[in-house]
């Protein structure tokens, strides 16, 4: 069994270094394989394989959501406005009571 494991990994990593060197070596996946005698349809199954192991960390990145700055010169516009989605914002005006404030965000912590 233990043989079995060891020749899995061996495989693995052997793939790994193929899928490494073609992309380096600026070729085409059809070229590289040929230059390499590997069969295609073998490493581009291998390359989706490392590619889906990649993406969970690609996905716990940053993401940022659009600002919108408005001219706090007029009197009509608010100085900050939080959207949360389309149909939810808080709106936040020169003057406003920071302990209502506090406690709008506890509120939305504990939901």
């Amino acid at each position: 069994m233990a043989s079995s494991l060891s020749k899995r990994a061996i495989n693995r990593q052997r793939w790994f270094d193929h899928i490494q060197a073609w992309k380096q070596s600026g070729l085409t996946q059809k070229a590289f394989c040929e230059n390499r005698h590997l069969v295609l349809a073998s490493f581009q199954r291998w390359h989706q394989k490392f590619r889906a192991i990649d993406k969970p960390a690609e996905s716990s990145s940053v993401s940022f959501l659009p600002v919108s700055v408005m001219d706090t010169r007029h009197p009509h516009f608010s100085n900050l406005t939080l959207r949360f989605s389309d149909n939810f914002s808080i709106e936040i005006c020169a003057g406003f009571d920071p302990n209502t404030l506090q406690q709008v965000i506890q509120v939305l912590k504990a939901s």
